[in-house]
């Protein structure tokens, strides 16, 4: 990592302005971002003539991961504007991930996060930011910070029963969520994918309320993968969180010998994804839906559109005046 010039007073200055904080005389300027675990807490990076303040790293919000640092990705200010962005350096990855007997390469692209970022500049159903080369050539992503908190957060901190949620904000969130997967379908029809769908990244939006897809720099071979990782976001939308086999059958016991192994997800298969049988009072539609995404489905969907489509329909028969979603309660 270079650092080729010192931190000028007008910088420390402004830093003081924003923060509160006085950076050390020896501060320098980074603009090679290749040590990104180097790169911390009061450290001032140069991205397209800009200056960034480092603020902290940002952390994992998935269960089982919870609180893990993200050490290539920064929360960090712009020295100009005073605003706030996530930097995300440049950090190499690949691993399999199985969908049943099928064996998914998921390879981390800057590349790729850099071109979704570039054709949905200005729509406000994802993250929005653009994309900058430091002096060593590394992509970096600044991304527009989100006031705000995830779907996952939201969804889990509502203070309903589950029968309660399924008959009052249900078919707001249902629908809510179809009209976010049309987001995904757009990417799909451009040659791109999300390629990390999950519950913790779809984050809803502070004031307006609105669902905003983030983290698009997993890349796969194929659109197949988002197709089945919706079914992970429905199980979440449904069950109100997650619902093992285990603790269907702590909950019911009766369930020990209605839930089949076919019932799991195929996906995740210590999971139910015939979530009908566990609630018994979600709409029967639903239940089909899910059934797309459970081991012992027949049918399958090839786009992510096919089952924003199903999901309208169910919200629609089920909506009633008056009804809202959790996001705004």
């Amino acid at each position: 990592m270079t650092s080729t010039e010192p931190l000028p007073a007008w910088a420390r200055d402004r830093v003081a302005e924003l923060t509160g904080r006085l950076l050390p005389e020896s501060s320098r300027i980074i603009r090679d971002t290749s040590e990104f675990m180097a790169i911390d807490r009061d450290s001032v990076v140069e991205l397209g003539g800009e200056l960034f303040l480092v603020t902290g790293t940002e952390r994992e919000r998935r269960f089982g991961l919870a609180g893990e640092p993200k050490f290539w990705v920064k929360r960090a200010l712009a020295l100009g504007s005073g605003s706030r962005h996530i930097l995300k350096m440049v950090f190499h990855e690949r691993f399999r991930a199985c969908i049943g007997q099928l064996e998914v390469v998921c390879v981390r692209s800057a590349e790729k996060e850099a071109a979704v970022l570039d054709l949905v500049r200005g729509d406000p159903r994802y993250m929005n930011g653009r994309s900058v080369r430091d002096e060593r050539g590394n992509l970096v992503r600044v991304i527009d910070f989100i006031e705000g908190e995830t779907f996952l957060s939201r969804i889990l901190g509502l203070p309903l029963s589950h029968e309660a949620y399924i008959e009052s904000v249900f078919p707001g969130v249902l629908s809510a969520i179809a009209e976010s997967l049309l987001a995904i379908e757009r990417l799909h029809r451009s040659g791109l994918t999300h390629g990390d769908i999950r519950n913790d990244h779809i984050f809803v939006e502070a004031g307006s309320a609105r669902l905003r897809w983030i983290d698009f720099d997993l890349d796969q071979d194929t659109p197949a993968y988002d197709v089945w990782s919706v079914g992970n976001l429905l199980h979440c939308v449904v069950a109100k969180g997650f619902i093992t086999f285990q603790d269907a059958f702590e909950q019911r016991p009766e369930l020990a010998t209605a839930l089949q192994e076919g019932d799991a997800s195929v996906f995740f298969p210590f999971r139910v994804m015939n979530l009908g049988k566990v609630f018994p009072y979600i709409p029967a539609a639903l239940s089909r839906v899910l059934e797309h995404f459970a081991v012992s489905g027949t049918v399958r969907y090839d786009r992510v559109g096919q089952v924003a489509e199903d999901l309208g329909a169910c919200a629609s028969s089920l909506r009633r005046p008056g009804d809202t979603t959790l996001f705004r309660v």
